[in-house]
């Protein structure tokens, strides 16, 4: 089984797949699309984990030539397509980030890490309503995932909701969080906040 190797974007932390032919291809020109119907998979992967390699050590400028050569490679390589969207989101290029991650996601509409990287992007811009939406989906996808429920909490703390679903979510983040940062800004968060209380039910309704 190959390894897949996929970043996963977040605020404090900028983490991370794939016929076979028989030339290796040297570092090319990415495009959006595939002029050459022969793949190598194979090759493609091998740059994809190079450039997590670069990303992990801050080379970021080295790390997009490594993941253009892999989508030369093999145009449909999912990871791929992520890591350069945490590539561009670290050099805030939100737009061509949010191209990406969206590529991504219908390459790999099972994995988690591209509709949370996307709800990163939208976050940064100010779009909150449509960062929520990604990381909810990103948590349907993967509900025991810390890292997006924190992603999706810090969300709805921004648009100020104080509802049950906030308050699971940040009491998620304070138990579970391995990150210190993340589980102490969860517990002030909680602090600040009353756990929601449903209205009592009046012992005369429906007479």
């Amino acid at each position: 089984m190959q390894r897949t190797l996929i970043l996963l974007a977040t605020l404090t932390l900028w983490m991370a797949t794939g016929c076979h032919w028989n030339r290796t291809p040297q570092p090319g020109e990415y495009r959006t699309m595939a002029t050459d119907p022969r793949r190598d998979t194979e090759a493609a992967r091998r740059y994809n984990s190079e450039a997590v390699a670069l990303i992990e050590k801050g080379q970021i400028e080295l790390a997009e030539k490594k993941l253009k050569a892999a989508l030369a490679a093999d145009l449909f390589l999912g990871p791929a397509h992520n890591n350069l969207g945490t590539v561009y989101y670290r050099q805030k290029k939100y737009y061509l980030a949010a191209w990406e991650y969206e590529y991504s996601a219908k390459l790999m509409p099972k994995r988690p890490e591209p509709r949370n990287n996307l709800g990163m992007v939208f976050e940064a811009v100010g779009r909150t309503e449509e960062a929520a939406v990604a990381y909810e989906k990103a948590l349907a996808l993967d509900p025991g995932s810390v890292e997006v429920a924190a992603n999706l909490a810090r969300v709805y703390v921004r648009q100020n909701r104080k509802d049950d679903r906030t308050y699971e979510l940040l009491s998620e983040v304070a138990l579970k969080d391995t990150r210190p940062s993340w589980a102490s800004w969860a517990r002030q968060q909680l602090a600040l906040m009353a756990r929601p209380q449903r209205p009592a039910t009046d012992p005369a309704a429906g007479r």
